[in-house]
């Protein structure tokens, strides 16, 4: 078994249904209000505000409510309040799937006893670099980013699987989007990603829902984040003092069974799972 969330590991043991699964992740979806919403129920926010914080955070790793006193829209005891009131209203997968009448209680505590066994080994703290990977803290730092963006602009959350090298191209997926970061350091920064993740992100970074029969749209959407997340990294590096420039995103196509990103060099790749499918973030020196 792979890095999964609780939803897929009951799933797999056919504990509850996929139409259970959707029905009680919109329950907790319509339990957990953004940042942003929060705040204008307050009165603390307006739309344009929201629209502006937003457009700022394109241009850099802060979180909304760090941005917002930063940009002096929102006091630092706003921020709190609107995090308590979030933190206050959240529920978890599990206590969403009780409270439809889709497992009970005990049955939930006994198989997250095990879903946590199974996922021990995947489980670490912090971002772990695989030995032997140069540039350990530059990895962290595309890695971190990466994960961010995701958050912030997908609302996606993930699992991040332990990185590893290796000098094989990636496994065959609906989309490989690889952007060329060039200078004081040089990287091909690639994101391999499933339909349902990319179509995610393709809906998110353009405002609206795209089909899944949209690959144009899709495509489309996912060079732009990889374009945002990786002027984010060249932001970061200069506050390390290493100037970076990036090239325009460009789609890899599987061809003559594989794609040729790696060329037989060695890439860091970090598996990333999340409940709208799965990515894979590959990083190749050179």
């Amino acid at each position: 078994m792979g890095i999964k969330f609780i939803g897929q590991f009951l799933l797999e043991k056919n504990i509850i249904k996929p139409e259970q699964l959707i029905e009680a992740v919109e329950y907790q979806e319509s339990k957990r209000l953004k940042f942003g919403d929060y705040a204008l129920s307050k009165g603390y926010l307006t739309e344009k505000n929201i629209a502006k914080i937003q457009a700022e955070q394109r241009h850099t790793d802060m979180r909304f409510g760090e941005l917002a006193v930063k940009l002096n829209i929102l006091t630092p005891a706003q921020v709190d309040e609107i995090l308590t009131l979030q933190k206050n209203d959240h529920i978890l997968i599990g206590q969403a799937l009780i409270e439809k009448g889709f497992i009970r209680p005990e049955v939930l505590e006994r198989e997250l006893a095990l879903f946590k066994a199974d996922q021990s080994k995947f489980v670490s703290e912090g971002i772990m670099v695989p030995s032997g990977a140069a540039n350990p803290d530059i990895i962290k730092d595309m890695v971190d980013l990466t994960q961010k963006m995701l958050l912030r602009l997908a609302q996606m959350t993930i699992k991040l699987g332990n990185g590893y090298i290796s000098n094989k191209e990636p496994e065959k997926n609906y989309l490989l989007v690889s952007v060329y970061l060039f200078g004081s350091l040089k990287y091909h920064y690639a994101v391999s990603a499933s339909l349902e993740a990319s179509r995610l992100v393709a809906s998110k970074i353009i405002g609206e829902e795209v089909k899944k029969d949209n690959r144009e749209a899709i495509l489309d959407g996912e060079k732009e984040f990889c374009n945002i997340t990786c002027g984010n990294i060249i932001a970061k590096m200069a506050q390390r003092g290493k100037a970076m420039d990036i090239s325009p995103p460009m789609e890899i196509n599987y061809s003559g069974g594989g794609y040729s990103l790696v060329k037989g060099g060695n890439a860091v790749y970090y598996p990333m799972a999340s409940p709208e499918g799965n990515i894979t973030l590959i990083l190749v020196p050179g």
